[in-house]
């Protein structure tokens, strides 16, 4: 199985994510998404894969969310777009395969999931 892994190297939990990724023997893409931001089209077909709307992967602790999103009540695709051009408001980590994404926090839920 193929993995790419939306990472921020200063999270530990997405190190720690990375770090049982690369234990598992998958073939793993490291995206820097802060600094390589998903396009609109890539993170509506990750949210696809999860099965969840916007809002599901927002960043609410994020300074950038405080100072401009959180008094907003945005539409999905417009959530969608303030990811793609702000993308310091996505959570992270995020795992995605050919056929499935997941949020990789908290590990212990995810690493369930995964295994599954």
């Amino acid at each position: 199985m193929n993995l790419t892994i939306w990472h921020n190297n200063l999270c530990s939990n997405s190190r720690k994510a990375l770090d049982y990724l690369e234990n598992l023997s998958y073939k793993i893409t490291i995206r820097p998404y802060l600094t390589e931001p998903p396009s609109e089209t890539e993170l509506e077909e990750v949210l696809k894969k999860m099965g969840e709307d916007a809002q599901f992967i927002l960043r609410k602790k994020d300074k950038v969310f405080l100072e401009k999103f959180a008094d907003k009540n945005l539409t999905n695709q417009e959530w969608i777009n303030a990811m793609h051009q702000n993308p310091s408001i996505i959570e992270r980590p995020i795992v995605i395969s050919d056929y499935k994404a997941w949020l990789a926090r908290p590990f212990d839920k995810w690493v369930g999931e995964f295994e599954a």
